[in-house]
């Protein structure tokens, strides 16, 4: 087996949705090197910056959050990956998900666009690719296995289109529509060739209290 990170690293430097960069404001606590025993250090940032994981309650009342799914719901075992370069559409709706064959025990489904290759870029906060809400709402109601979405470009919702893509969060994450909610898993590192991958495993940082989280994300490699 090999084990790949598909998320990115937190750095002092993280592009997020419309900003080209944020900083993580890393600040020493302790340093050995000013005499103290141990290093410790107190970082900032917002949950919704670099790799994380959206949850129903990022968008509705009262709905799960980040902590109150099981632990067996972050492993993922039928995951798939499709592939959409950018020239294929920059909102991926129904018409361009039906291109693709997607299994009916799909549990984590991954769209590699290619599109990271300008992260770190303007481009790659304020000209994102975006997933429709007609997708959504497709997918839910014909994937009943289907837990997650994840994608290599900042959110679900391009930047160009905001009330479309606030749509379709809603409809991915809406605790009450057809089907199950599928969460979403913005910013994945999918760079690697990922032809023999076999399961993904989610790790969210668990903090009682917020609506999402950011995550560490494996893949397995046959």
């Amino acid at each position: 087996m090999k084990y790949i990170y598909l998320s990115h690293y937190l750095e002092d430097e993280i592009p997020t949705y419309g900003n080209n960069r944020v900083s993580l404001n890393i600040t020493p606590i302790k340093s050995i090197s000013k005499g103290d025993s141990a290093n410790v250090y107190q970082f900032t940032m917002e949950n919704h910056w670099g790799t994380h994981i959206d949850a129903p309650a990022h968008f509705f009342f009262n709905a799960p959050s980040i902590c109150d799914f099981q632990a067996e719901h972050w492993i993922f075992k039928k995951s798939q990956v499709i592939e959409i370069p950018p020239e294929e559409g920059k909102f991926i709706d129904v018409d361009i998900l039906q291109r693709h064959k997607i299994n009916t025990d799909t549990d984590l489904l991954l769209i590699k666009t290619g599109f990271q290759r300008w992260r770190g870029k303007e481009k790659y906060s304020i000209d994102n690719p975006g997933i429709k809400s007609d997708a959504a709402l497709w997918l839910r109601k014909n994937y009943p296995s289907l837990r997650a979405i994840g994608f290599d470009f900042v959110s679900l919702s391009s930047y160009t289109d905001r009330d479309e893509g606030r749509k379709s969060h809603c409809a991915f994450l809406d605790p009450d529509g057809n089907g199950n909610p599928i969460l979403i898993i913005e910013d994945m590192n999918l760079q690697a060739s990922l032809e023999k991958l076999k399961d993904v495993w989610v790790f969210p940082l668990l903090i009682k209290g917020i609506d999402s989280a950011p995550c560490t994300v494996i893949g397995v490699f046959e």
